[in-house]
């Protein structure tokens, strides 16, 4: 159904992982945002040839870029960007960064890649037709008690506590290994089966809306903290289904 979607979608993504490998051992330009997190020319470059290369097949789409932001279009469906995931490990040479790329129609996520220029390893989805790393078929991992999860959580670095925060890291202690968190690559092993769960509390919509798609086509699910299905809350859980919903009611016990 979104043959043509995905096609474009994996070039885009891919033009964008070039950029990073080009520049990777270059001098970079690093600025700060207004949420202290690091932006690169990098960051800017990857985002603009997305859009760029989207727009050229599909030009009545919208975009919801982290750089650029929002550029509503007229077809009912929005493209969500997050160009360079993981600028910080980018910055420092840790081959964990991506391209985050989804298609959202009419409110739900149709499809979805992770691209990881460095490790090249790319994940991808569209709606109803599974989901696929390096073009083989994945599937999330089949545990189903709290004792046997791997894990990972990411949010309690703030430098003001929260309630959330502080059940987050008290839940962690319970599960059976608590990894750190890898940005997108996370996502990309919940998807693949290695990961159990990732619960996140900071995440923005270009953070988790491929892997959204992409962990839910790969059989898991996706939701806020109260376990309502979107990506615009704030916080993410992402997981393989089957520990899902006692984790939303973990976190409900607040």
């Amino acid at each position: 159904m979104y043959d043509k979607e995905i096609k474009i979608m994996l070039q885009a993504a891919t033009a964008a992982g070039n950029i990073q490998r080009r520049m990777r051992n270059e001098m970079l330009n690093i600025e700060t945002k207004s949420d202290a997190s690091p932006v690169t020319q990098v960051d800017k470059q990857c985002e603009q040839i997305i859009r760029d290369t989207i727009h050229a097949q599909f030009p009545t789409d919208g975009f919801l870029g982290e750089e650029y932001g929002q550029d509503a279009g007229s077809s009912g469906r929005t493209w969500i960007i997050d160009p360079l995931d993981g600028t910080r490990p980018y910055i420092h040479n840790i081959p964990t960064h991506s391209v985050l790329l989804a298609l959202e129609e009419d409110g739900n996520l149709a499809t979805g890649c992770m691209h990881f220029p460095a490790l090249n390893e790319t994940c991808w989805a569209g709606k109803d037709s599974g989901a696929f790393l390096n073009g083989e078929s994945i599937h999330v991992s089949e545990i189903t008690h709290m004792n046997q999860i791997f894990g990972t959580g990411f949010g309690f670095v703030e430098k003001t506590a929260t309630k959330e925060a502080d059940r987050l890291l008290v839940l962690m202690q319970q599960w059976n290994y608590a990894y750190g968190f890898m940005d997108a690559y996370t996502y990309r092993s919940i998807a693949a089966g290695g990961v159990d769960v990732c619960i996140n509390l900071l995440d923005k919509p270009w953070d988790c809306a491929a892997a959204a798609c992409i962990v839910t086509e790969a059989g898991g699910r996706y939701s806020d903290l109260a376990g309502k299905q979107t990506i615009y809350s704030g916080s993410c859980i992402i997981s393989n289904g089957l520990v899902h919903d006692a984790v939303v009611e973990y976190f409900s016990n607040l």
